[in-house]
């Protein structure tokens, strides 16, 4: 591509940004401020704020370099809280509960990570522009996609909803006993290999870095578009496994205090914030009884008279 065509490349896509940097939260935060100032004063400060931001597209667009950058930007979310963000590119992040993500845009890259919680990333595709996601030793690149990505405490798991992506890890877990390192494909990312290079729609691969093992598997599209619409679904789940997901999305933690209530598989739907209703729904279908202390639930088995009188 000459000189030439990247210029004109790079002004074109200058003003598709133009297009979205209004929504941009920074750009947001500060035309806020500028709506607090008097009518006269805000017409005139609005003008000039999308001046500004028009003046840096186009100056980025003459020289060349086809991207727009704020200086890693980081977005967050409180226990039980969501956030959509619109990025300068056009991409969309979406944060589920308790999440940290920083955002560094360069001329070569655009690079997001993970630093805890869970995101679903709506990406605008630009071949020539690649899209990162680092989460817990993981290198995801999109391909122009939607995937959802899930970083627990001892694992990371990448599913994907549209498109295809490229998934690497730290070269010991690509050689790990579930991987094959003789088909492993080195990445760029100094001390990554490929373990999954064309993860497509449905699919989903769990790193588990504690393990040193990587998986393949169905993606549970059921549950990612369960909590995008604030709802908690069940569906013959084990006991504790539900009650870790519902303690995701809560500042009070519930504890299973009966052994035997281990084995115990729960279905239902359930709104995220609504701790009433999942307790009430599990006394009512469990049998069991909640033991309330400060910042937590405690679950036991509710026994019957006859077990009672027996002792």
């Amino acid at each position: 591509m000459s000189t030439q065509d990247q210029r004109e490349r790079a002004r074109k896509e200058a003003w598709d940004l133009l297009a979205s940097v209004e929504a941009h939260p920074t750009v947001q935060d500060w035309l806020r401020e500028i709506d607090r100032s008097g009518p006269d004063r805000r017409r005139i400060s609005r003008r000039g704020a999308m001046a500004v931001a028009a003046s840096v597209l186009l100056a980025i667009g003459a020289g060349g370099a086809a991207y727009f950058q704020f200086a890693s930007p980081h977005y967050e979310t409180h226990v039980g809280e969501q956030r959509d963000v619109l990025l300068a590119d056009g991409s969309r992040i979406t944060l589920n509960t308790n999440t940290s993500v920083v955002v560094r845009y360069s001329k070569a890259r655009r690079y997001i990570e993970l630093q805890r919680g869970e995101a679903l990333f709506s990406v605008r595709h630009d071949a020539q522009w690649p899209f990162d996601v680092a989460a817990g030793g993981t290198l995801t690149r999109a391909l122009g996609t939607q995937f959802n990505v899930d970083l627990r405490q001892r694992t990371v798991t990448v599913s994907v909803l549209e498109g295809a992506v490229q998934v690497a890890a730290a070269n010991s877990l690509a050689a790990g006993p579930a991987g094959n390192s003789d088909a492993a494909i080195v990445d760029a990312q100094a001390g990554m290999s490929t373990i999954a290079p064309a993860l497509g729609k449905g699919e989903a691969v769990e790193v588990r870095p504690q393990e040193h093992r990587v998986v393949a598997e169905k993606a549970d599209l059921r549950r990612i578009d369960a909590w995008r619409t604030r709802r908690l679904e069940f569906s013959d789940t084990p006991l504790p496994a539900a009650v870790e997901e519902f303690n995701r999305y809560s500042t009070v933690r519930v504890v299973i205090g009966t052994p035997e209530l281990e084995s115990v598989r729960v279905s239902g739907v359930f709104q995220i914030g609504d701790a009433d209703g999942f307790l009430f729904s599990l006394k009512e279908a469990l049998r069991v009884q909640t033991l309330d202390s400060p910042g937590e639930v405690t679950l036991v088995r509710r026994r019957s008279s006859t077990e009672l009188l027996s002792r």
